[in-house]
């Protein structure tokens, strides 16, 4: 593993939700935990709920964001960053419009994020009365795990279509 790669494996952030009964914590590149306040989970409606997560997933990203650019900045020692191209201006404009979607193991939550900048959750029914704690965990868990495969797939797909990379064909059409 290269230093830089070694850098970033390591980076962890923290956030909590406006109210501050929902954390989160993100290690290296797609490990993000979840957890509540004591208590806290009996208190909510799924509306609620989902609102709390999606402000939290905001400020998550947002440290996530910040403390990757201030490793890669740190590593970097260019005195003078390259004129951006046509291809690399393209490249920026669609990241920013990049859609991606996750739905958990039991279809109970579902995920979407524009650029993983503006997030929307969606919680099928109400989960306090029919999932445990730990089950909603579980299912928010694997609706994030989801959202971030289908992001790393859809840059893939990007960087191939505007940089040409040399994905196989097949890699290409099946996305």
């Amino acid at each position: 593993m290269g230093e830089l790669a070694e850098r970033l494996s390591l980076l962890v952030v923290e956030a909590a939700s406006p109210d501050g009964d929902i954390s989160a914590t993100a290690r290296g590149p797609g490990d993000v935990r979840i957890g509540f306040a004591p208590g806290a989970y009996r208190r909510y409606r799924a509306a609620v709920l989902a609102r709390q997560v999606e402000a939290l997933a905001t400020a998550l990203w947002v440290r996530y964001r910040r403390r990757y650019l201030e490793i890669v900045s740190s590593w970097t020692y260019r005195d003078e960053e390259p004129e951006p191209t046509d291809e690399d201006r393209d490249f920026q404009r669609q990241l920013a419009d990049l859609q991606v979607t996750g739905v958990s193991a039991r279809g109970r939550v579902i995920v979407r994020s524009r650029a993983l900048v503006s997030w929307h959750v969606e919680i099928a029914g109400e989960p306090v009365g029919s999932l445990t704690e730990s089950e909603f965990l579980a299912e928010l868990g694997s609706a994030v795990a989801a959202l971030l495969a289908d992001h790393r797939a859809k840059v893939t797909l990007l960087t191939d279509a505007v940089y040409d990379i040399g994905l196989p064909r097949a890699m290409r059409t099946a996305g």
